[in-house]
């Protein structure tokens, strides 16, 4: 799902290297917030209701935001685990502060690890959203790449 705030999200070459990401390409958000939603099927993807319900695994989530030099943005993350019936079992949100106008090409990176899920975990719902602080139109906004959801087991 994406909703195209101002002018709507396009791609661009990245302006800073995001270390160990296969494509130095990032989408890029407008003058009002934009937003991209993906709801993965753990299972379509591969892994069996036992497993999701063994207590043995991690579930990793990673996003690099950041900013053009010459403009600040705003950036949010939410990553929901659900259940069969797409009731939410549990969250991670991310808010950090805005990166200010005039920050040589600033990029962050944020991460998070659900452990001791729940059983009934079904998908993982990955949203980010962004939008520049300047207001100006054109695309100024928050720039997201290499996002990631990994499911680890372990072993023990």
């Amino acid at each position: 799902m994406v909703q195209h705030g101002g002018d709507g999200w396009v791609v661009e070459e990245n302006r800073t290297t995001v270390p160990g990401a296969p494509s130095q390409t990032c989408f890029v958000t407008s003058f009002s917030w934009c937003r991209k939603k993906q709801v993965l099927d753990l299972e379509e993807e591969g892994l069996w209701p036992e497993l999701l319900d063994s207590g043995r695994i991690e579930i990793c989530v990673s996003d690099w935001w950041g900013a053009r030099h010459d403009s600040g943005c705003m950036y949010r993350l939410l990553v929901q685990l659900l259940d069969a019936n797409q009731t939410v079992l549990d969250k991670f949100s991310a808010v950090p502060d805005p990166i200010p106008q005039w920050n040589n090409n600033a990029c962050l990176h944020v991460t998070h690890v659900f452990s001791n899920i729940k059983m009934g975990v079904r998908f993982v719902s990955f949203e980010h959203w962004g939008q520049d602080t300047q207001f100006w139109a054109g695309h100024y906004g928050a720039r997201v790449t290499n996002s990631s959801v990994i499911v680890r087991v372990r072993l023990s």
